[in-house]
């Protein structure tokens, strides 16, 4: 019996343990014998496994061949490649929604709860307004307190995701709901390409922010300079100090009356100089990314 593909979401994890598997029933199968297959370098195999090389186009085809025993498997080791090694946002969430959407997938239901949570900006927000808003049923006036507003049937969703993430409870006796300690982990490789998607989807509310509320109700402000690595390393360090600062004032806060959104953004704006020297891929990408140079930037 083959390890079960359908449960992993790295390609790499499951190489490792289906090798490990057919090695241990027939010695044949070792880091030669898929060197031969594969008409590679012996040590290329184990270089895919530690994340040092990728796969090829046509080393996935004889990959898939080497390890799936059925079409269903190999087009999800091929997506699940596809996956792994996406160079975009936008990519690494077609490829994994077409996984998590597989009728085979194994990934736990927690865990596929946790993908729509961070689908959808507003089902933290729903959860934080639990705290001030006594919400038993109007789901309506409940969604038109959110900024942006959201459907009544959109409350009702998250107020279903919340408690099946054990992220909110009713009060059996008030019959109102409340937070719990719980908390959404985002560490995984999949979460991450939701987390991923959640920023862009706060990025672009916060764009509206400056329309939407006056200079007294917003806070909004930018920094442009130059540094070394450093430097760089110090300031991100400096922002995860403040994170946790600003958690810890948050915390002990009584008298809440408003959800807010605090977003901090740390990114270059320019390459490295001098200029780093580029050849085959890298080239061709940063090629690319000149000739999209003047694309308008739109928060719409």
């Amino acid at each position: 019996m083959s390890i079960p593909i359908f449960e992993y979401l790295n390609y790499r994890e499951f190489l490792r343990d289906a090798y490990e598997k057919k090695h241990s029933e027939d010695w044949h199968f070792s880091h030669r014998y898929i060197a031969s297959c594969a008409r590679m370098d012996a040590s290329m195999f184990n270089k895919i496994l530690q994340g040092k090389r990728n796969l090829t186009p046509r080393l996935i085809d004889v990959f898939a061949s080497l390890f799936c025993d059925t079409v269903e498997e190999k087009e999800y080791f091929i997506n699940m490649v596809a996956f792994n090694q996406s160079k975009t946002h936008s990519d690494s969430r077609l490829y994994l929604e077409r996984l998590v959407a597989h009728k085979e997938c194994k990934v736990h239901s927690l865990a596929k709860d946790q993908f729509e949570y961070f689908n959808n900006w507003y089902h933290a927000v729903v959860r934080e307004l639990l705290v001030i808003y006594p919400y038993s049923g109007d789901a309506r006036s409940f969604g038109q307190m959110i900024f942006p507003p959201i459907k009544a049937s959109q409350v009702k969703e998250s107020i279903a995701l919340l408690e099946r993430l054990s992220l909110i409870k009713k009060n059996e006796s008030t019959g109102i709901y409340e937070q719990t300690e719980g908390f959404v982990t985002s560490g995984s490789e999949s979460y991450s390409t939701e987390v991923n998607h959640y920023i862009q989807q706060n990025l672009k509310i916060a764009c509206t922010a400056l329309d939407r509320f006056n200079s007294k109700e917003r806070n909004l402000s930018t920094l442009v300079f130059s540094c070394d690595e450093e430097s760089y390393a110090e300031v991100v360090e400096m922002v995860r100090r403040f994170r946790r600062e600003v958690l810890g004032r948050i915390s002990a806060s009584k008298k809440s009356n408003r959800v807010f959104q605090l977003g901090i953004q740390f990114f270059p704006l320019s390459d490295t100089y001098p200029p780093p020297i580029r050849r085959g891929r890298k080239k061709k990408i940063r090629e690319k990314e000149q000739a999209n140079r003047d694309v308008e930037v739109d928060c719409d």
